[in-house]
């Protein structure tokens, strides 16, 4: 990401704000660099100076800064339940807000940009995946060996595609993903009552 030090805040805003609303109220072909000057009252030559990397670095930067006003919730009390407060979180703020829409025009930009992709990777994905792959792995119900990376894409990968794809995705359906995840993953243990020794 571009040193923020080196940004007139009030700039910097008006340009983050141009790239979303234009990515929220028309999608990924609405944008270009020259649109995103346009509504920002700003230079072209601004915009590139602050992300050479073009429009889909403001998109990325602008998107990053609604999410983080979302935090992930709190892990659950065990792994169906930490799965399942994660996927549903997932759906509220994706499926459910204007951040779906425009992470689906990162996510199809990423495919063509490798640059575009590893931000993806570095700024959003790894920070999110990182605590949910830490708790899920703490949980007693898996086993020590357990690929938890694989988990963790056979739960969230059908919520993407659904994003991606317009087909409907809710709290019902999230919870028919973990159930059926967890039914198949491999060294599964079920979890002790709480009145079990």
């Amino acid at each position: 990401m571009p040193d923020p030090a080196r940004r007139n805040p009030a700039v910097h805003r008006a340009v983050l704000d141009a790239a979303w609303s234009l990515t929220a109220d028309g999608g990924w072909q609405a944008v270009s660099v020259d649109a995103i000057a346009a509504r920002a009252g700003v230079g072209k030559r601004t915009v590139y100076r602050w992300w050479p990397a073009g429009k889909a670095a403001v998109v990325l930067e602008a998107f990053l800064d609604r999410a983080r006003a979302h935090p992930a919730p709190v892990p659950g009390d065990g792994l169906a339940a930490l799965l399942r407060a994660h996927a549903r979180h997932f759906v509220d703020l994706y499926a459910r807000t204007e951040l779906g829409r425009v992470l689906a025009g990162l996510l199809g930009a990423a495919q063509a940009d490798e640059g575009a992709a590893a931000a993806l990777q570095v700024h959003f994905f790894e920070p999110r995946r990182a605590p949910v792959r830490a708790a899920a792995a703490a949980c007693a119900e898996l086993p020590p060996d357990a690929d938890v990376d694989l988990l963790l894409d056979l739960v969230f990968a059908p919520l993407h595609y659904r994003l991606l794809t317009g087909r409907p995705v809710d709290h019902a359906y999230a919870d028919r993903v973990v159930a059926s995840v967890l039914g198949g993953f491999p060294g599964i243990r079920p979890r002790a009552s709480a009145g079990s020794g």
